[in-house]
């Protein structure tokens, strides 16, 4: 049994640099096999969105919860709404707000919180009662402050390079970068005094010690998708599948391929809001046929684009008028191991269905079939401290109410 002392900052974070007036201490007792399975959970749910450095994230639950998520596994906080990640159980949730039974207060391990628990659950939706949701809502959150402060990030991409090789070493610039960036944007702590300085440090030791208590191969996801699938399907949320943007945007279906899709509404902006890729790592140069599965979609202006042999070529489909596979063309692949297709929600007309669903790439060169017991590469377990391919949320445990700015 690992036993954590956690300190919880009582730090106003609705005024930017907010000093905070208190701390006090809580404890989190969570066994060896449960915190390797939610630091799993962490992991995997990060490494979906092409965040591949998650041990950034644990040390921002040990923070807040002592990485905690269910009531039952602390003896502070208040009971919350039942979790499915709780076996049916209430998620810890904040006692900040005044007493349990005003039901306020940041929900789960990175302390969501949008008023009372069912505005927060009505805010974020009620995956943020998972671990899984908790830590996807975590990825876009830190995704949308480094966006405002670090002069290098401006787009989902170039944030999760910049958290895929923030290095977890005491002293280096980036990481001193991020511990500052998480007092100020995670606990409103943004001056230089010691209690900010001791806050950040205290989210730089705590990813690092997470990262060190189950190594650099438990946390190794940047190569998770190392080469194409065998049978050259790639399904939504499989290893070589990136979805990026606001997971509260992203619906699941019980339809298409293998009975199961997403999709989300288009929009007319300029700019794309959520979007998928489909990697094809380590193709074998040659040309391929490649194709995309559309089945209940009503986006009518779906752009495909085809990222190949160094050039893009868009392809626009109807979704209304498919009904599973639809042809993007034949295309010569390098091989260079950034080739891939992608999907974004701006198609121009807004509210209408998108689908996101399988690609199937076929070799047209008569490429030799893998040896028997090959799984084509695609690893799903693993996350790299210091690179990632292409490219979770955050409030505070707190004796008063601490919320993101």
């Amino acid at each position: 049994m690992v036993v954590l002392r956690v300190a919880v900052a009582a730090c106003l974070v609705l005024g930017a640099c907010a000093e905070p007036t208190a701390e006090s201490t809580t404890d989190s007792e969570l066994s060896a096999a449960v915190r390797r399975e939610r630091a799993t959970l962490i992991r995997d749910a990060a490494a979906e969105m092409g965040m591949f450095n998650a041990a950034l994230l644990g040390g921002i639950a040990i923070s807040e919860t002592g990485l905690a998520h269910c009531f039952s596994e602390v003896s502070f906080g208040c009971p919350g709404p039942d979790s499915p990640s709780c076996g049916g159980g209430p998620i810890i949730a904040g006692g900040a707000d005044g007493p349990c039974v005003d039901m306020q207060g940041g929900l789960g391990m990175f302390q969501f919180d949008a008023g009372t628990y069912a505005q927060t659950v009505a805010t974020y939706g009620p995956t943020i009662l998972t671990v899984e949701g908790n830590t996807a809502q975590a990825v876009n959150f830190v995704e949308t402050r480094l966006d405002m402060d670090i002069a290098s990030v401006s787009s989902w991409g170039t944030a999760m390079s910049y958290m895929n090789n923030v290095p977890l070493v005491v002293g280096d610039p980036k990481t001193e970068e991020w511990a500052k960036f998480l007092a100020c944007r995670y606990n409103g702590c943004c001056s230089t005094s010691a209690t900010c300085t001791s806050r950040g440090n205290a989210y730089r030791d705590n990813a690092i010690a997470i990262y060190n208590e189950f190594g650099g191969e438990f946390w190794r996801t940047a190569d998770r998708c190392a080469a194409l699938p065998v049978d050259g399907v790639i399904d939504q949320r499989s290893a070589c599948y990136m979805a990026a943007g606001d997971p509260r945007y992203w619906r699941a279906d019980a339809t298409g391929y293998a009975d199961t899709s997403e999709w989300t509404n288009s929009t007319a902006a300029a700019a794309a809001k959520n979007y998928a890729q489909w990697l094809f790592v380590n193709a074998v140069p040659g040309r391929y046929r490649i194709e995309v599965y559309v089945t209940g979609g009503a986006a009518t202006k779906a752009a495909y684009k085809v990222a190949h042999a160094g050039v893009t070529d868009t392809v626009t489909i109807d979704q209304t008028a498919t009904d599973g596979w639809a042809l993007l063309g034949e295309y010569d692949l390098a091989g260079t191991g950034d080739e891939h297709v992608e999907l974004d929600d701006n198609t121009g007309t807004a509210m209408q269905k998108l689908v996101f669903d399988a690609v199937r790439i076929t070799s047209l060169d008569g490429q030799p079939e893998p040896a028997p017991g090959d799984n084509g590469g695609c690893r799903v377990a693993g996350g790299a401290t210091g690179s990632g391919l292409v490219l979770v949320v955050l409030v505070a445990l707190r004796r008063r109410r601490r919320r993101p700015v």
